[in-house]
C-alpha cells in the first residue's frame, strides 16, 4: 500500500497553463472568434455590388438583347476575327441582302474583373472586313462581344494563346 500511496504523492501537480487539454479547450472557441472577426471585416471593407431596384426595367434589357442575338441569326452573320501585334481585323460574313455598317464594335470582356475590360471600334477598310487596334490583352480568357446597332455575335478567346475567333450567333 506504500507504493501507491507513494505513486499518488509523485505525481507532480503541475499549473493549469501546462495542460494540453486546456489549450485543446481555449483554442476551438478562440480560432472560431478570430475567423469570425476576420470574415465581419472582409464584408464590411468589400464591395459586392449594388441590388438593381427595378427588376422589370432589367428583365426588358433583357429582352433587348435577345432581340440583337435574334437579328444576327436573322441576317446570316458569322465573324472570324484575328488579333495579331495590337490590330483586329474583323471579317464578317452575310446574307447577300444583309448591309454591313461602316463601324463596329468590339467589346473585350475579361472573364473574372470588370475593370479590366476592353471596348475597340473597328472601320470597315473593304465591304465585310473591318480593322482597328486592339489595346495590349491580360493573359486569360475573355468573351468577345462584336456588334453594330442592331445585332451581336458573342464569342470566347483566350489570349495571348488564340489570334483566332470565329462567332456565330448564339440563338438558333
Amino acid at each position: 500500500m506504500t507504493n501507491t500511496a507513494e505513486a499518488v504523492n509523485s505525481v507532480e501537480k503541475r499549473p493549469w497553463y501546462k495542460e494540453p487539454m486546456v489549450w485543446l479547450v481555449i483554442a476551438i472557441p478562440l480560432s472560431s472568434v478570430i475567423y469570425g472577426t476576420f470574415f465581419f471585416i472582409v464584408s464590411i471593407t468589400s464591395f459586392d455590388g449594388m441590388v438593381v431596384d427595378d427588376y422589370y426595367k432589367e428583365g426588358k434589357k433583357i429582352n433587348r438583347v435577345l432581340k440583337r442575338d435574334k437579328a444576327a441569326l436573322r441576317h446570316g452573320l458569322t465573324a472570324q476575327m484575328t488579333v495579331n501585334e495590337g490590330l483586329a481585323t474583323v471579317f464578317i460574313a452575310a446574307k447577300k441582302s444583309y448591309v454591313p455598317p461602316p463601324t463596329l464594335e468590339i467589346n473585350f470582356i475579361y472573364s473574372t474583373r470588370a475593370g479590366q475590360d476592353k471596348t475597340i471600334f473597328v472601320e470597315q477598310t473593304q465591304p465585310g472586313i473591318y480593322k482597328g487596334a486592339v489595346p495590349e490583352l491580360e493573359i486569360g480568357r475573355w468573351n468577345v462581344q462584336i456588334a453594330s446597332d442592331d445585332w451581336r455575335l458573342m464569342g470566347s478567346m483566350r489570349a495571348p494563346d488564340e489570334h483566332t475567333v470565329v462567332i456565330k450567333p448564339l440563338m438558333k
